[in-house]
């Protein structure tokens, strides 16, 4: 259990471990509630992005929603971070997207929530599944979606304008993957943020580096990505002062990742391991998986944050999609996909979202 406690006028809160059952699989959670009860609360439910983890930053959000007085669940996926699941770093649209429901479904069973004030935030490609299970649920408050991932084709474009060659590794490992996972073999793993030669999701020159300031201070890379980032330093150029490339040595076992890989693997100091790789499968599912024409179907208020540099959910077509939609609201900002999680972009963000949801939950 871990107590946070916010001063000028804000409301302490109080943030524990908690566990619930998505598809026979355990999902770990962080629930934050105030420190004194004073009857039902909204909540605000939320989970990362592709391959990422709550302790990349979402604690970051989480504290601010949860200085309001707010109920607010965080949790990770199954086969990710602290849920259980394997194999490992599988990726699967559809388990997420039920993790999404489970994850609502207990938020409205706990006695403390005010069941007809639930919110769903989601950030990158769950920014995209938020829109897709609130389309499909008319009991939920309000929707935050961050820099999400709205239309596949669109995303395929801009990957391809930014690596032709490393697209082409991409599917090529979706292929072997695929293939494996027929005779029961471990996934292929694709890293999710590369430069221009590796076969990742997204690819910019910067990326690496924006990606690693969302790890949290004191995690430290595997052994074998040390000596990747060592060796070819265009990789390891701008990572983040806050992540430790000693490389100090640990067994895959000992992670929650289960295995190491040259693309990333983080130990979290509080235990939050992460990998920079998730199953390659997920490549030839991306194309298909459009939740930006969901839009329309949903029921409930829509705040979509978008940035207009983003090359992995680009902002032009996130914009047309949304247009003419009277329940959504579109918020532009300067900067690429990660910019939004640090520093004054974080500032603007964050408070631009309590302001959309207080508006809805009331006092």
């Amino acid at each position: 259990m871990e107590t946070s406690a916010e001063k000028d006028g804000h409301t302490a809160s109080v943030r524990r471990d908690v566990w619930f059952e998505s598809g026979g699989v355990r999902c770990a959670g962080w629930l934050y509630s105030p420190a004194v009860e004073s009857g039902p609360r909204p909540l605000v439910v939320m989970a990362h992005g592709l391959g990422a983890v709550r302790e990349w930053r979402l604690d970051a959000f989480a504290e601010r929603f949860a200085a309001q007085g707010w109920m607010v669940l965080v949790f990770d996926y199954r086969y990710l971070g602290a849920s259980e699941g394997s194999p490992r770093q599988l990726l699967d649209i559809g388990d997420q997207l039920d993790d999404w429901r489970a994850a609502l479904a207990y938020g409205r069973s706990l006695p403390e929530v005010d069941p007809d004030r639930i919110a769903v935030w989601g950030t990158s490609f769950g920014g995209g599944h938020v829109l897709r299970v609130a389309s499909e649920d008319d009991g939920v408050a309000a929707v935050v979606a961050q820099c999400p991932f709205t239309d596949g084709p669109a995303s395929l474009l801009s990957r391809f304008r930014a690596g032709p060659l490393s697209m082409a590794g991409l599917v090529i490992a979706a292929l072997l993957d695929v293939l494996g996972s027929v005779f029961g073999a471990k996934p292929v793993l694709a890293p999710v943020v590369g430069v221009w030669w590796m076969p990742a999701f997204l690819v910019s020159p910067t990326a690496i580096a924006a990606a690693s300031k969302l790890i949290p201070a004191g995690s430290r890379l595997s052994p074998r990505t040390a000596r990747f980032v060592t060796r070819i330093p265009a990789v390891g150029k701008g990572l983040s002062a806050t992540v430790e490339t000693g490389g100090q040595p640990f067994r895959p076992g000992d992670t929650a990742v289960g295995r190491d890989t040259i693309w990333g693997v983080m130990m979290g100091s509080d235990g939050g391991d992460s990998a920079n790789a998730v199953a390659a499968r997920l490549a030839l599912r991306l194309p298909l998986y459009r939740p930006g024409k969901d839009l329309r179907k949903i029921a409930a208020a829509t705040l979509l944050c978008v940035c207009d540099d983003d090359r992995a959910a680009p902002a032009r077509t996130t914009a047309r999609l949304a247009a003419g939609q009277d329940h959504v609201q579109v918020n532009h900002y300067d900067g690429d996909h990660f910019d939004i999680y640090v520093g004054d972009l974080f500032e603007r963000a964050v408070a631009d979202q309590i302001r959309f949801l207080a508006a809805r939950f009331g006092r």
